[in-house]
Parts: C-alpha cells; structure tokens; sequence
C-alpha cells in the first residue's frame, strides 16, 4: 500500500488528521500564601492545560512548586476550609518572580530555532494595584513576591520579534498589563515593534472573579471559563461550547472568545484587551465626542464580534435609543465604577465597547504606520493559537 493510501485509510477510521499549532505555553498559577491559593485558581491552570493539545510544550509554575504539599484552599459544604495538595501532574516550579523570569528567558531562548512558534502566557491568581496610577499593577506571586507591568514588559523583550507573543491574565486590576503592547509597559510609551497581543479578566481599576475556594467547578463563573470555553469549544466540564463564530467564517478567534465573554461572563469581571490599550494611546478625542454618536452609526463602525456585544448588552440593560452610547456614559460617569452591581459591570463592558469601535473608525481616517501597527495588531488578536 502507498504512502498516500496508509493515510487515506487512517482519516477514515479516525477523521482528518490534526495537525499541532506552532505553540508553546507558560503556565503561572497560585495565590501569594495558603489563605489565597484557592482551588478555583488550581481549577484554571488543570482546565488550560488540558486545552493544550498534546504535542505543545509547556511549563507550569504553581505556588510553592510542591506537588506533595497542602497548599491548596478548598471550602466543604457547611464552608469549612480545608487544603490539600495540587492534583497536577506536574509541577516545573514554584510561582516566584525569579523562577517566572527564568522560565520566560529559557522560552526565548527556545524559540529561537522555531519563527513562527507563538509564546502563549497564561496567569491565573490574584493581582493588586500600583500607587494608585493603575499603570503599573502587580501579579501577585508566591510567598508575597510581585510581577509588575514593567516586570513582565522586560521579561519578554528580549523574544524575538519572529514569534507572536499571546497573553492572557486573570487576576483583579489585570487591565494595566494591556500596556505590554507599549513600549516598557508604560501607557504613554510608543507601540511595541513586536507581534504580541493579550487579554485580560478587568480593567486597571478594577477587581475580577476567579478565586473561589468553593468544590463545585459548575458554579465557576470568570474569565477563563468563558474565554477558553469559546475560543476551544469544550468547557471547564467537557461540554460543547459554541455560538462565538460572530463573522460566519468557519472558526473563532481570540476576539470572537473574547466578545462572547463580554456579553456571556456572569461575573464582576470587565473584560479588556490590548487593542483598547492602543486605540487609548493613540486615539485622544474627548469622551463627549465620542460618546455623541448615534448607535445606529457606531454600529455600522463596529466589526461583527463588537457588534454582537453592544447588541446583547444593550438589550441586557433596556438600552433601546439612538442616543444610548450618551446616556449609558452619563449613568456611568456618575456611578462607582468599583461597584459589583451587574448593571454597573455590563455598563462599564457595554461603553467601553463602543467607545473602542468609535475609536477604531477615527485612527481608520488617519492612516500612516499606526493604524498599520493596529490593522496588524487586530490580525493577531483575531488568531486562535490553539488551532494550527
């Protein structure tokens, strides 16, 4: 039998054969200490690493590193709490700044000889903020230690700009990492000559969900469960997920998960991602401009997954008038935008998703190398790397 007759006769007993994507993934999980290393956080690092196929290599920081120990914190039904030791197959070290950097270096280095291979980033914990700027905001790591926006920004400098860079984070105040795509992290810098893109489970001021200690994974509710469950199709317990191919194209990228949260995430989570960061930079037209515009126009800017978005969420809040970007901006410029009120959290989701599409349409008119770096900045974020 020929070579090309082996593999027809392979696809038919197990289906087209599955190439693997060009991938590599950096795991970090784990709360600072014993009271916030919560099983929900665990739950995030087994589900993600599950999703990977097979064939990606990958390295996986959690906690003290300790397969054997008790670290991680989990509520019985009468509340009570417990810890017990990780359910990971393994563990490659602990979740200390120094190990992260070194792990993030040997990445870089590894990816030398493979262009094209993405670098997937994945946290999963708890964050906290600056001095009060929210520009500068930590990933808190174990044993107290932090990884700042500044941090992370010099830690994958030096990758080569040959392999596409994609974060994801889920950790309150997560938003200010958005900023990786400028140059040191630093929200006024000049956009990064790199293809790298992120999402992120809130905005800088803001806390998000995902650290419950609770045993029941059906009631989890955040980010990651969304995200990945739409960017994969298989949620945190195995089931088919679908619904998120918003341009009709055959596949879901990263922006189609990540509009498919922002209308499905039952949590206090606020969603945002690197191309809000960059239309922020970039874009300074005034919020009573922008938010002056018809929702009939700003529809017709919008790409299909914001269009989406702004649909469910305006029937989610009873929005239903040409001038509701101006009115859902006024009821959220005079509410506290800390708030776990789900109104003020859809709000808050709702506006700044209008916000970017209306953005997005005035660097449109500019041309020139930034909208250039941002067409290519939409590219990749609108990539899956799990597919090959």
């Amino acid at each position: 039998m020929t070579a090309l007759n082996l593999i027809s006769a392979a696809m038919a007993l197990t289906g087209p054969l599955q190439v693997a994507p060009k991938l590599q993934a950096l795991i970090v999980g784990g709360g600072p200490d014993l009271s916030h290393n919560q099983m929900g956080i665990e739950s995030n690092v087994l589900y993600v690493e599950r999703l990977l196929p097979p064939a990606v290599p990958r390295r996986i920081l959690f906690a003290d590193g300790d397969s054997t120990a008790s670290t991680v914190l989990y509520t019985d039904d009468s509340n009570k709490e417990f810890h017990r030791p990780p359910r990971m197959a393994k563990i490659d070290g602990p979740a200390r700044l120094a190990n992260v950097q070194a792990e993030i270096a040997d990445l870089g280095k590894n990816l030398q000889s493979k262009p094209g291979t993405t670098a997937l980033l994945y946290f999963t914990g708890h964050g906290s903020p600056d001095n009060g700027e929210y520009a500068n905001n930590n990933f808190d790591l174990w044993s107290n230690d932090e990884l700042t926006t500044r941090d992370l920004a010099a830690a994958i400098a030096p990758i080569s700009k040959k392999n596409p860079i994609v974060l994801v984070m889920v950790e309150c105040f997560s938003g200010s990492f958005a900023n990786l795509i400028l140059d040191s992290g630093n929200p006024n810098g000049d956009a990064v000559d790199r293809p790298i893109c992120g999402f992120f489970a809130s905005i800088p001021i803001r806390m998000s969900a995902g650290c419950t200690p609770t045993t029941n994974e059906a009631e989890y509710k955040d980010f990651t469960g969304y995200f990945f469950a739409a960017l994969t199709g298989t949620s945190r317990l195995g089931k088919p997920i679908a619904g998120a191919d918003y341009n009709k194209d055959g596949k879901v990228g990263m922006n189609e998960a990540y509009a498919y949260t922002l209308i499905n995430d039952d949590s206090i989570d606020t969603p945002n991602c690197t191309s809000d960061a960059f239309l922020r930079r970039y874009v300074t037209t005034e919020d009573k401009d922008v938010f002056s515009h018809s929702y009939t126009e700003t529809l017709g800017w919008a790409t299909p997954a914001q269009r989406a978005v702004l649909e469910a969420l305006s029937a989610d809040l009873q929005l239903d008038s040409e001038d509701r970007l101006a009115k859902a901006y006024d009821t959220l410029t005079r509410a506290n935008v800390a708030s776990d009120d789900d109104k003020i959290v859809r709000l808050i989701r709702f506006v700044r998703t209008a916000k970017s599409a209306i953005l997005a349409h005035e660097l449109a008119k500019t041309g020139g190398p930034i909208q250039k770096r941002f067409k290519a900045l939409i590219q990749a974020e609108m990539a899956n790397p799990f597919r090959a």
